[in-house]
């Protein structure tokens, strides 16, 4: 897909055009984890930028098959507290501890550009 498909792809304009501000998404219908979107603002595109980006995050996603909501507040709760009778085998099945305030704003930003320069760093997603 080159990079004029991709920005059709990503247009929110015929959404906003007919009003829509907020929608649904449901990512992972077996976990169930629902998010809502809303369009804050829309403004001109810059021609020297690729399309979509990632601007900012806070808080790292939670590991895939971790249990919906419940089992995310589960597995945080053990990773917090080392003598919690689930932290080892939870540790092993995750592979390491999980800090669920950790986010690679890179690594989370290049995940999502569409064909990302390697040295893209923090001072370059804005």
């Amino acid at each position: 897909m080159d990079q004029a498909q991709r920005r059709q792809e990503h247009q929110v304009r015929p959404l906003t055009d007919r009003g829509l501000k907020r929608f649904a998404y449901t990512y992972d219908f077996g976990d169930n984890w629902e998010h809502t979107l809303t369009i804050e603002a829309i403004g001109d595109a810059d021609p020297g930028l690729d399309y979509p980006r990632f601007l900012d995050g806070a808080r790292r996603a939670p590991p895939e098959d971790v249990g919906g909501i419940p089992g995310f507040e589960e597995f945080v709760e053990a990773m917090a507290k080392p003598r919690h009778p689930e932290r080892k085998r939870l540790i092993e099945w995750f592979g390491r501890v999980f800090e669920p305030e950790d986010i690679d704003l890179c690594k989370t930003a290049r995940s999502l550009t569409p064909d990302p320069h390697p040295s893209l760093t923090p001072s370059k997603l804005r």
